[in-house]
């Protein structure tokens, strides 16, 4: 993260020492042996005879955040399989809301700084990361898919306001509800982000989602989305985020019509098991992975803002597939946090803010399916406020 050359040496000892090519040391409690959850928030570095980090390691809690060791051989998850965050220490100790791995290496290059080192710092630019899991490409796939949308608007939630909204604005209107593909492009290229677009492979027509692959309005969606410069990803189904058998399968149907490279996406539901599941994710050739946001609230799950490489603790090895944490989404934002839009957009600039701060990626996902509905109207002003600034 700092762009330091290091050399690493063994001895038996109480604690880190960094020495730098002047000499002087920067010493650093060892908090490697235990790695119980410990004090995330850092305290400041004390002056004695040396620098005297002696009741923090930065390097063992970069690591207990980075590799997810506390979600690690835990049987309680919420009823999807999750990891939830009530139990992690982000939320515990109230720095969910900070990229505190960042926040750590800032603390040891101030150091190092104060102590002597004079080498420019690697440099970072930040950036919007917006991306869309792509569920539903369409609403309706059929007249009778719209039908049945009315009619489940005034006979199954007897919501005359909603089966109003449906007359006005898309009963009637050729093109689909869901189908924001254009005007979301148009919108990311005027901001000069490049978006993502995950995609579900091949799945039983009974799943909890399920669209017809090669139909062909799919196929010209994809093309559209690869000739415009912007990427496709892959969308592992609910039941793929532990069974290799099912997270190959479709992805190799997804990689078949795929007119570009598929290296990343993220898992259905959010649904992850460290580190199974990045070892799935590895094992089939992916670059990285980007679902590590909790779907219950926003912010910094790993505790930081930006991609990093993943170790693997089970194998005790790092791997080549890298982690990019997802920060915000809209289903957490309005459904999981039951924030109104204003509040929305308060919690997402404060987010931005931080991410600002350290040059990260600030990685928002929106799904396309939350736009055109009743509900999601009024959410289209906090969409446009984040990727617009």
């Amino acid at each position: 993260m700092l762009g330091i050359a290091f050399r690493i040496e063994y001895q038996v000892g109480e604690g880190h020492t960094l020495i730098l090519t002047n000499g002087e040391k920067l010493i650093i409690h060892d908090g490697f042996p235990a790695l119980q959850p410990f004090n995330l928030v850092a305290p400041g570095f004390h002056l004695s005879e040396n620098w005297d980090l002696s009741a923090f390691d930065p390097f063992a809690a970069s690591f207990f955040m980075l590799t997810r060791l506390e979600e690690s051989g835990l049987d309680s998850r919420d009823v999807h399989g999750r990891f939830t965050a009530e139990r992690s220490q982000g939320v515990q100790q109230k720095c969910l809301h900070r990229p505190v791995v960042n926040e750590w290496a800032d603390l040891i290059w101030n150091a190092l700084v104060r102590i002597g080192w004079r080498a420019e710092r690697k440099q970072r630019k930040f950036q919007m990361s917006i991306s869309c899991d792509v569920d539903h490409p369409r609403l309706w796939w059929s007249t009778t898919d719209r039908l049945k949308t009315l009619a489940a608007a005034v006979f199954k939630r007897g919501d005359l306001g909603e089966a109003g909204y449906w007359l006005r604005n898309h009963i009637f209107q050729k093109k689909d509800p869901y189908d924001i593909f254009d005007e979301w492009l148009d919108l990311f290229e005027k901001s000069n982000v490049v978006a993502q677009f995950n995609f579900m492979g091949v799945r039983p027509r009974t799943s909890d989602c399920w669209y017809p692959l090669q139909h062909p309005f799919v196929m010209d969606l994809m093309a559209k989305i690869a000739v415009r410069g912007h990427k496709i990803g892959f969308h592992p189904s609910y039941e793929a985020y532990d069974d290799p058998l099912v997270f190959d399968r479709e992805l190799a149907s997804l990689r078949a019509v795929s007119p570009i490279e598929i290296t990343s996406g993220r898992q259905h539901y959010l649904r992850f098991k460290v580190p199974e599941t990045w070892q799935v994710w590895e094992a089939a050739g992916l670059q990285e992975d980007s679902t590590l946001g909790y779907p219950e609230v926003e912010g910094f799950r790993c505790g930081i803002c930006h991609d990093f490489p993943v170790f693997d603790i089970e194998q005790r090895k790092m791997l080549h597939l890298r982690e990019k944490p997802l920060i915000a989404m809209d289903v957490t934002l309005a459904q999981y946090r039951h924030y109104t839009p204003a509040q929305a957009v308060e919690h997402l600039t404060r987010l931005r803010l931080e991410v600002e701060k350290h040059d990260g990626d600030f990685t928002l996902l929106w799904h396309n399916s939350s736009w055109n509905s009743p509900f999601w109207e009024a959410w289209k002003a906090v969409f446009l406020s984040v990727v617009l600034g």
